[in-house]
């Protein structure tokens, strides 16, 4: 008999394979704003001491873990995806001698075992890492397990409540049902052995979890909570960009905004 594949097979499959291409799918003028949004919040929360170590967790291609290795900070790059770490390590060498400061490694989120405890100060998870792994509850106590006491984790997830219309838009109230109750639906790729299993979360659920693991919650916001993707013709003029980033700015000051967010991020403190 053959062995069950698992999501996080399938999902390891999806990255492997998109790997190459994973910058360009995302190259246009929403994540642009997307990007903006998300560096916006991470600044604040760089560590002030320039011999910090940072780690982006499920860093993909490496684009907010360099930014923090820009910035002069010690930063170890971790993805399930061997193609994706690969991407990562090709992009080094423009970083001249910061690069010295990368290390790359090839894991899974829900078990960092070969990292020590207490050593991150500054730990982003962005790209919803928490909803693709088996199991977000390992996931943030590895998480809470690894940051420095003081340090901050930054992470985003699926918003459960967002993906609602999805089912009601199909008719599939059974689907619906299950996603209210487990929180489980799927990344739907053209090819269905890559499809693999994600876990979306409320705004109260992320909360809860981060917090039954140790964390303080210092801001969770929907990210974005104006659907602009959907109106992405307005982000053409860099005027109407910036009144837009300044708007979905302050909604974001409101945590019951994050309701309505096509995505959750949390930003978490550990106790010293």
């Amino acid at each position: 008999m053959k062995p069950r594949r698992s999501s996080n097979d399938a999902s390891r499959r999806y990255h492997d394979r998109v790997a190459r291409k994973y910058d360009a799918i995302y190259d246009d003028r929403y994540w642009e704003f997307h990007d903006r949004l998300t560096w916006q919040a991470v600044k604040p929360h760089l560590p002030r001491d320039a011999g910090a170590e940072c780690c982006d967790l499920g860093c993909g291609t490496g684009k907010w873990g360099l930014k923090l290795l820009k910035s002069g900070f010690s930063t170890t790059f971790v993805d399930q995806s061997a193609a994706m770490i690969e991407q990562t390590r090709a992009k080094l060498p423009a970083m001249g001698a910061k690069a010295e400061k990368a290390k790359l490694l090839v894991a899974d989120i829900v078990d960092l075992s070969v990292l020590e405890s207490d050593r991150f100060e500054l730990i982003l998870a962005m790209g919803d890492p928490l909803s693709i792994c088996s199991d977000a509850w390992r996931a943030v106590r590895e998480m809470h397990r690894i940051c420095k006491p003081g340090g901050v984790v930054i992470a985003t997830a699926d918003n459960k409540l967002a993906v609602v219309d999805h089912y009601l838009e199909k008719g599939d109230i059974d689907g619906l049902e299950q996603l209210l109750k487990t929180g489980k639906t799927h990344w739907l790729t053209a090819d269905e052995r890559e499809r693999f299993e994600l876990t979306a979360f409320t705004p109260g659920e992320l909360h809860r979890l981060f917090e039954r693991s140790g964390f303080e919650i210092v801001k969770l916001a929907g990210k974005t909570v104006l659907p602009i993707r959907m109106f992405k013709d307005f982000l053409k003029s860099d005027r109407d960009f910036d009144r837009l980033l300044e708007l979905e700015t302050e909604l974001s000051r409101d945590s019951s905004a994050a309701a309505k967010g096509s995505h959750l991020q949390v930003i978490a403190r550990k106790g010293r």
